[in-house]
């Protein structure tokens, strides 16, 4: 199975299941039980952090028995409806607990459970070989910034606040040595349980354009870089390491700010180590915005 989907990630603590705490795995998984009969093991194209957003995440799963009974029952719906009309009763997800769902409404019954933190846009049938992690060719990102004296705190969950004026052609400048094949240990966590893994990526596209904030409509200040802007950051790969996109960032606003220089780093990349780097941005500006695969 795959699943296409969205999330706004500020109420989670990351994508992946952890025990105690609320994420979007743990709660996806949870009704994907009650609607299958069966808890799948879920894999995941990116594996967002505690914070980080989704706009086109992509989840794929195996399932069999009572599960694929269910999905493929192409009488489901007209028997369920049946069954509510003579009943006068439904649950919650407008379906009975064990009853047929049906492909063409398994989105529709798991978004009536997620939403609103939580949208799934497409749910099919994949072939055997797909895996949403392993099958992806490339992910793509986007970071935005509020480059202003205030905050929006009706979008301070979306966007980094930073007060300080950027130099926008600076940061484009850092960007631009993203790009290519590189290590990229200095910008990224290296994986506990796998020390010597290679943090070798291939960069094919970083840039960053002055865009309308959040909510509004483009203006001639945001234009000519006036004092209240938007800014965004584009950036794709044919995969990322654990926070390399917040610590790429990180670097460009050091450049913008003029605590970097832009062409410093390739000397950082060079170094192969954190302590080269600036501070990461925060998780909240970041947006997983698409999965590429070969069929796609």
């Amino acid at each position: 199975m795959r699943l296409d989907m969205a999330y706004r990630g500020t109420g989670f603590r990351g994508f992946a299941a952890n025990e105690g705490v609320r994420t979007v795995a743990g709660e996806l998984g949870a009704v994907l039980e009650r609607i299958l009969g069966e808890a799948p093991a879920l894999a995941v194209a990116g594996r967002t952090d505690a914070g980080v957003h989704a706009a086109g995440q992509v989840v794929s799963f195996r399932i069999g028995g009572e599960g694929l009974r269910r999905l493929s029952d192409r009488h489901g719906g007209q028997r369920r409806a049946a069954r509510t009309q003579a009943s006068g009763t439904a649950d919650d997800t407008g379906q009975g607990e064990g009853s047929p769902v049906g492909l063409s409404r398994l989105a529709p019954a798991l978004n009536h459970r997620l939403n609103p933190e939580i949208v799934v846009t497409a749910a099919a049938f994949a072939d055997d070989s797909f895996d949403a992690r392993h099958s992806a060719t490339a992910r793509a990102y986007e970071y935005r910034i509020r480059n202003d004296a205030h905050l929006d705190p009706r979008c301070a969950d979306l966007e980094w606040h930073v007060a300080a004026p950027l130099d926008i052609g600076q940061m484009n400048a850092a960007a631009s040595h993203f790009v290519g094949e590189h290590d990229f240990a200095s910008f990224c966590r290296r994986p506990k349980d796998r020390p010597d893994a290679s943090l070798v990526r291939t960069v094919t596209h970083a840039r960053w354009s002055v865009v309308a904030h959040l909510g509004e409509e483009s203006s001639d200040a945001d234009a000519a870089g006036g004092a209240s802007r938007s800014l965004l950051f584009e950036i794709e790969a044919n995969a990322f390491c654990h926070q390399m996109v917040r610590a790429v960032v990180g670097q460009c606003v050091a450049v913008g700010r003029g605590d970097r220089a832009a062409g410093d780093v390739p000397a950082v990349l060079a170094a192969r180590s954190r302590e080269a780097a600036a501070a990461i941005a925060p998780p909240h500006g970041l947006t997983l915005v698409a999965v590429r695969y070969a069929d796609d």
